[in-house]
This record gives structure tokens, sequence and C-alpha cells, in this order.
């Protein structure tokens, strides 16, 4: 029989505290890791950087963040503002200009990272809040914060997840001391949540849905009322970021990648589910008992739990989806679990916080031998430092060798730091959502004419000269006026 994990000991150390010392150990070592990649000069961290860096830019340097995706410059921004916005106003507070790439991806990752703890002081608060012991709160936080993907270490995933913990923190709150100033919180973090990314629906309606199915009807009002008026609210901030059209093209139109059952496999695959089978035995344990406990904090997570699972695995039936889209359950997951564990008088309770503790720090390791793998992507890093200094050189050729004026277009083949150098010159940026997306999400006929009428002055590739190839399109006519570092700068042989 084990021995109990709260009570029992191993040579005087209590074996919770050894739980602790073991996920600490991975927490340290997951953040030399996320410092490690922050200062990488490398350009992707995952889940497309180079998309999220270039939304920042539009925003500090004044542009239309939401633009008609089918005229110059066919951007294609596919999330709601919220992290664009608060990385812009921390790069303005400090001083630095749009233009400043390299600048603009440290910033990106430093704000990044701070949300990553501010999500784990999000989830001990709820823990605790919620009754769990110490040192579950402290391993549910451990695990959260080791398991976070690499989507999150530059992007909006990192502002959602900390929003999902404080609107788990708020409600949480007040369905211990029923003020609505906590209701009110939640409400506004929720929809605050949905404008960092749409996914943020999800958080935001498990206050309202616990409430609908408990028949608090007087708070269901509430909440209601007060997200309508901020959504609304918040809908009218960003048409100051573009027009209502352009809006619902890029963060609704811009989603739609096409079906595939990519994050299923990759999911089920016997190599990766079994770090997951674990957690989604525990999550059923949780919405079992949970639910059917007078324990308002477990019930409220027994229900949010499948909520969240439930919607990342069909929204992860789009092309592209990752593992990434789970987090957000597997994070509620663990404050469940913590917060079920006091309330538990079954005789399996202990093998139930055994269970936690192991296979949270098996996943806790899992995951930063993943992160520590995708550090070693970017070695060396010299080489991701040259390409920023070849592209930094090929944009001083363009502009003061060259000529090329500020209202003039480009098109660069290759994804590193020349188009963060030429935000609004450079054409067709997101070139992901064009390549990896089943059909053509928008029509590009404008971008052909730009390509044959003169609109773009020159073409930038990093392969050797040759026909300029793009979207099913061959392009006459284009020939190298000018060789940098392996940069091959094109221009039209005629005129329109």
């Amino acid at each position: 029989m084990l021995p109990s994990l709260e009570t029992g000991r191993l040579g005087g150390l209590p074996l919770r505290h050894l739980v602790i010392v073991i996920v600490t150990g991975v927490f340290v070592w997951s953040l030399v890791l996320r410092v490690g990649v922050l200062v990488q000069y490398r350009t992707e961290l995952g889940g497309v950087e180079h998309n999220v860096i270039h939304g920042i830019q539009k925003v500090m340097l004044g542009q239309d963040l939401y633009e008609d995706p089918e005229q110059a410059p066919f951007d294609v921004i596919q999330y709601t503002p919220g992290y664009y916005l608060i990385c812009a106003a921390v790069g303005k507070l400090i001083g630095l200009h749009g233009d400043e790439a390299r600048s603009i991806f440290l910033l990106s990752r430093t704000v990044a990272l701070a949300l990553w703890f501010i999500t784990g002081c999000f989830v001990f608060r709820a823990c605790r809040l919620g009754g769990a012991a110490t040192w579950s709160s402290l391993l549910a936080v451990g695990i959260t914060l080791c398991c976070a993907w690499e989507q999150s270490f530059s992007r909006m995933d990192a502002l959602a997840l900390a929003l999902s913990a404080a609107v788990v923190l708020s409600f949480v709150h007040w369905l211990h001391h029923r003020r609505d100033l906590y209701l009110f919180i939640a409400a506004g973090l929720g929809v605050l949540a949905i404008f960092t990314k749409q996914s943020g629906v999800v958080i935001a309606a498990a206050p309202g849905l616990y409430l609908l199915l408990t028949g608090k009807w007087a708070a269901l009002r509430k909440i209601l009322l007060s997200q309508f008026l901020l959504f609304s609210a918040c809908l009218g901030c960003s048409m100051l970021l573009g027009t209502l059209e352009a809006f619902h093209q890029n963060v609704v139109l811009g989603l739609r990648n096409g079906f595939s059952w990519m994050m299923w496999a990759d999911l089920f695959a016997p190599a990766t589910y079994k770090y997951f089978i674990g957690w989604h035995l525990l999550a059923g344990m949780v919405v079992l008992h949970g639910w059917r406990s007078d324990h308002e904090p477990s019930r409220f997570l027994a229900l949010a739990i499948p909520l969240s699972l439930g919607f990342a695995m069909i929204t992860g039936l789009k092309y592209g989806s990752r593992l990434n889209y789970l987090h957000e359950s597997l994070m509620l997951t663990f404050i469940g679990i913590a917060v079920l564990l006091p309330q538990l008088k079954v005789s399996w309770k202990n093998a139930f916080a055994w269970s936690f503790a192991l296979y949270g720090c098996l996943f806790a390791a899992f995951r930063t031998n993943s992160v520590a793998a995708w550090y070693r992507v970017g070695e060396p890093d010299a080489l991701h430092q040259e390409q920023l200094e070849t592209d930094l050189a090929v944009r001083d050729v363009l502009v003061n060798e060259l000529g090329l004026k500020p209202d003039e277009k480009v098109f660069i083949t290759y994804r590193e730091y020349l188009e963060h150098l030429l935000v609004g010159q450079s054409l067709l940026t997101q070139k992901d959502i064009v390549e990896f997306s089943r059909d053509r999400l928008f029509d590009y006929r404008a971008f052909h004419r730009a390509m044959s009428d003169g609109t773009v002055r020159f073409v930038i590739t990093d392969q050797p000269a040759g026909p300029v190839t793009y979207l099913d399109s061959t392009y006459a006519n284009w020939v190298p006026v000018r060789q940098v570092n392996g940069r091959t700068i094109l221009a039209r042989t005629t005129n329109p």
C-alpha cells in the first residue's frame, strides 16, 4: 500500500515536499530554456511568430491592424487585438520604434515570459482559494508552467492562458464571497480573453453556463449584461484598428484553413498519448466527483474542464491546429485536481494524490524535454544573427542604393527579418496562411496585377536567380540587379 503522500516521510523529508522539490527542479530547467530561446536570433519560436511580430509592428507604426486581405499589402491578422495592443503599449512605454525588428521580437518574447509567471500566480491563488493544500497548489503551478507549448513563447496564447486563470480565480472569489465586484471582474476578464484570442469564448462562457445550470438567475443576468456591454465597447474600440468589414475578414474569415485530422493524429499517436491519457482519466474523475459534490469551486471546474477540452478537440479539426489547443483544459484539470483533493473522503484519495504527483512530474519533464529540443533548433545562434545582418544590408541597398521609396512595394519570397524592416511595403507577409490553407482564403487577383503592372518594384529572394513563381503563377521579366550575401534583388526589365 502506498504511504500517504500528504503525511508520509522519506528520510525525515515529507513526501509532499519531495514532490515539490522535483517539480521545482524541472521548472528551473524550463525557465533556463525559456530565457535561452528568448534571446535567440531565430525568428520562429512557434505558431508562426512572424505574424504576431508583424501585427505588433503595425500597431506601433500607427498602421491599421485590420485591412482588406484582398488589397495591398494583403495582410491577414487572424487574431483579436489584445496581445498586439499590450505589446505595442509596452514597446512605446520603453521607447521602442515599430521598425526595430530585433527589439520587437525581444519585446514580444519578454511580455510572453512575464505572462507565464503571472499565469502561475493566478493558478496558485485559484487553487488556494478553492481549498487546495499549498503543496498541491504549487504542484499545479509547476506543471502548468512547465507544460506550456512553444506557441505561448511569443504569441497571444500567453495572454489568453493568463486571462483564463484570472477568470477562474475571480469566479472562485465570487463563489466564496458572493460580491458582485468579483462577478463583474470575471465577466470583464472573459471578454478580454475573447479579444485576445477567439478561443477565449470558452472561459468567458463557463461562469455564465455554471450560473445557468445551477439556477442562479440574478447573477446570470448581471454577468450576461456586463459581458454584453464590455463586448460592445471592445468591439467599438477594435474599429479604431480597422473597419468592421476588415475586422470580420481577418478574425473570422481568416481562420478558414480547412478540415484536418492532424491534431487528433498527433494526440492519439501512442508515443504521445501515453503522456495525455492520465490527464483525461483524472479529468473524468474531477468531473464525476466534482459535479456531485456540494463544493462550488469543484463543481465549477467540473463544468469548465470538459467545456474547454471539448472545444479544443472540435476546433482542433482545423488544418494547422496543434496540441497547444489543449493547454487551457490541462491547466483547468491541474487546478481541478488540486481543489478536489481535500474534498475527497474515499479510500482511493491517496492513490489519486500520487497519480497527480507522479504523472504531473513525468508530464512536466516530458514537456520541458520537448522545449530543450526546440531550443536546440535555434543553434548555432550565430547563423540566425547573420540572417539579421544580411537583411539589414539588403534594406540599406534597397533604400540607399536602389532608391526604394516609402510608398513603393516589394515582395519577399522568404521569411526572416527583412519583411519586418519594411512593414507596409512588403506584400503577402503572412505567407503561411496562403501556403498552408486547404483552399485560397481570399481573392488574390490584385496581387497578380501588382506583380505585373509595376506596383511591386523589387522582388527579394534567398534563392538563386530564376523565374518568380508564387500562387500558382509565374511572373516574367524579373531579372537580378544586385546580390547581397546570398540574397538576390530582382527588378522588372520593362515599365508597365
